[in-house]
């Protein structure tokens, strides 16, 4: 588990809402909530209430709107995960409880190898996500202190990392450095947590597609119980498998509760995110006087990358738990059935048609996630970048 989940649970542990499987003391658990409280704080104030107030009082044309809300939207988001995971997670600590006991109990070789190669994909999958973040953070807070020094004479920049409104004058010192730092301190854990939120839930669903792959190979071998007339033996490795399946089902639905909300607006905030970043980036390098850095443009490519990336681990892990979930039906096919009794033979087609109802994770019980709602996803931002560009033009 640590294996797979310790990148996740570094990072979730930085924001204070890492759901502990394993019992923690009072002082632990205060320290975690003092944590949370303290980082949302920070977030809210300096960064959300101050981008909002801007975007309401000086934003006066489409380009500074869209500048606003392309750093407002994301960051105000990942506050919202954070809140998100604190409120469930009595419900996540006890996913994880189960994964723990999935990794304590004795399993045979070719089973732990299964598992394994799950959880060097979910450990690929953080490290390479949480690694983007980390570079795209450090290429926007450079963009943003170069065009601070490019347009220093414009006092509603103020030097800040994002352009806010705040009730006192942010020129003054310490006022400037207090505010400057809580910035940073902000936009610093929302890309923390705006990646590895992200993981986290594949790193679940990976987990679950993963059972579901060992519970595959039982009931392909199940048949095999009865070669030597052992109809016991195959009543209780099938009852077993029933209710491992209930089991998973639970997990499955578990996860979905506590998600579900927040892709339908991954979903629509991936959308927008992918046409205001492309819209940045086309305008800023279409200007003529434009005079864009290297990191700028990196970070607008970053940027754009990062929110697809995002999308497609959603879609890609929810598209395996449909494959998993209605392939046990093919695996019972597959075992040797015609070798059993027809009363041992005709209990396998309830398995069949359980297997039927897949495992979903849907975006607010509209749609599930799969590779065909990536795509749709990316053609409707194109469309709506098409449209950014001619209303500008």
């Amino acid at each position: 588990m640590e294996f797979a989940m310790g990148w996740s649970q570094f990072n979730l542990t930085l924001l204070g809402v890492w759901p502990e499987p394993r019992k923690v003391s009072n002082i632990s658990r205060a320290i975690s909530s003092l944590v949370f409280w303290s980082t949302t704080f920070v977030t809210f104030m300096f960064i959300c209430v101050p981008q909002t107030a801007n975007l309401i009082l000086k934003s006066t044309s489409q380009d500074e709107v869209i500048e606003n809300l392309s750093i407002n939207i994301p960051i105000f988001f990942a506050l919202a995960k954070q809140i998100v995971l604190w409120y469930y997670k009595n419900d996540l600590a006890l996913l994880l409880r189960q994964i723990l006991d999935d990794w304590s109990e004795p399993i045979s070789g070719p089973d732990r190898k299964m598992m394994l190669k799950t959880a060097k994909l979910s450990r690929m999958i953080s490290i390479f996500c949480s690694t983007l973040a980390y570079i795209m953070l450090f290429a926007f807070i450079s963009l943003q202190i170069w065009s601070n020094m490019e347009n220093s004479s414009e006092a509603d920049l103020g030097g800040l990392l994002h352009p806010a409104t705040f009730p006192y004058d942010t020129k003054k010192s310490p006022n400037f450095e207090i505010t400057w730092f809580g910035q940073f301190i902000g936009t610093t854990l929302m890309a923390i947590c705006y990646s590895c939120v992200d993981t986290f839930f594949a790193v679940l669903v990976l987990h679950l597609c993963g059972q579901l792959t060992v519970l595959r190979a039982a009931l392909e071998n199940l048949a095999n119980a009865t070669k030597e007339n052992d109809f016991a033996k195959f009543q209780e490795r099938l009852a077993f498998i029933v209710c491992r399946h209930n089991q998973l089902s639970r997990f499955a639905v578990i996860v979905e509760d506590c998600f579900n909300l927040t892709l339908l607006v991954q979903i629509l905030i991936g959308t927008a995110m992918l046409c205001l970043t492309g819209y940045r980036m086309l305008s800023s390098v279409g200007e003529e006087d434009a005079d864009l850095p290297v990191v700028g443009l990196i970070f607008y490519i970053l940027h754009v990358i990062c929110t697809m990336l995002h999308l497609f681990i959603y879609c890609y892990v929810g598209e395996a738990l449909v494959t998993e979930s209605t392939g046990l039906g093919q695996s019972t096919y597959d075992c040797n059935w015609y070798d059993l009794p027809p009363k041992q033979a005709v209990s396998l087609v309830l398995i069949i048609c359980r297997a039927k109802v897949s495992f979903q994770i849907t975006a607010g019980k509209f749609s599930p996630f799969s590779l065909k709602l990536f795509s749709a996803v990316i053609k409707t931002s194109a469309g709506y970048l098409s449209v950014l560009r001619a209303m500008k033009t």
